[in-house]
């Protein structure tokens, strides 16, 4: 049973949001019209409740209490057993996924402008530096724009974008960082032995100093 604290009212069986809901728009309750803009209500809490609301977000903030807040719900559903997509699920969007032949978007994207004025698309300062880097040595690159299907040691079959492709060369390069290589083993000892021209950079300074066969330094 519940009993109003503003109409002394009794109710039997509300739920929780039913209660508060009535002690919210209840004729009895003194803050009743702050909850209102006109005649519709609009407002669910006080402006003296909002602005308490708003700093202890601030606070939390500048505390460092949501630092990495995306790992810990991740943490909290997979505890809960809701992080897993079903099985048909994952079937749908793994055949979505090859279906496509666009190269996924990465938050880190930016816009790089080859030597001969042509705008590419590329994924991070790495590729940015050795894009630059074969562009001081005057190789010929590219972004591929269509995936090579590779298979899995599962035998599911992926799409691999390759970050730059050297015609001259026939050479696919693409740069990883450790925290990449480790995330990717599987998959990039995969990639090594069904793609015999791809090389894998594994640092900035490489990078910067890529130099492929044939091509005299920089003075």
């Amino acid at each position: 049973m519940f009993v109003c604290k503003h109409c002394s009212v009794e109710f039997v069986g509300f739920t929780t949001s039913q209660k508060a809901n009535h002690s919210r728009w209840c004729d009895s309750n003194p803050k009743r019209s702050s909850y209102k803009i006109g005649k519709i209500p609009k407002q669910f809490s006080t402006e003296e409740a909002r602005i308490k609301r708003i700093d202890g977000l601030k606070r939390a903030h500048s505390e460092g209490k949501y630092n990495e807040a995306y790992k810990k719900a991740f943490k909290t559903r997979k505890a809960n057993g809701k992080h897993l997509h079903s099985e048909s699920t994952k079937i749908k969007i793994s055949e979505k996924a090859l279906a496509s032949n666009h190269r996924r978007l990465l938050r880190s994207v930016r816009e790089y402008t080859k030597k001969d004025g042509t705008k590419v698309l590329l994924d991070s300062s790495w590729e940015e530096a050795l894009a630059t880097r074969l562009d001081q040595l005057n190789v010929d690159w590219i972004r591929p724009s269509e995936p090579i299907k590779y298979e899995t040691a599962d035998g599911k079959i992926r799409n691999y974008f390759p970050d730059f492709y050297l015609p001259s060369y026939d050479v696919f390069l693409d740069p990883k960082n450790p925290a990449a290589v480790a995330a990717q083993k599987n998959k990039l000892d995969v990639l090594k032995k069904t793609i015999y021209n791809l090389v894998i950079i594994y640092s900035l300074e490489e990078c910067r100093s890529y130099n492929p066969a044939g091509v005299a330094e920089l003075v």
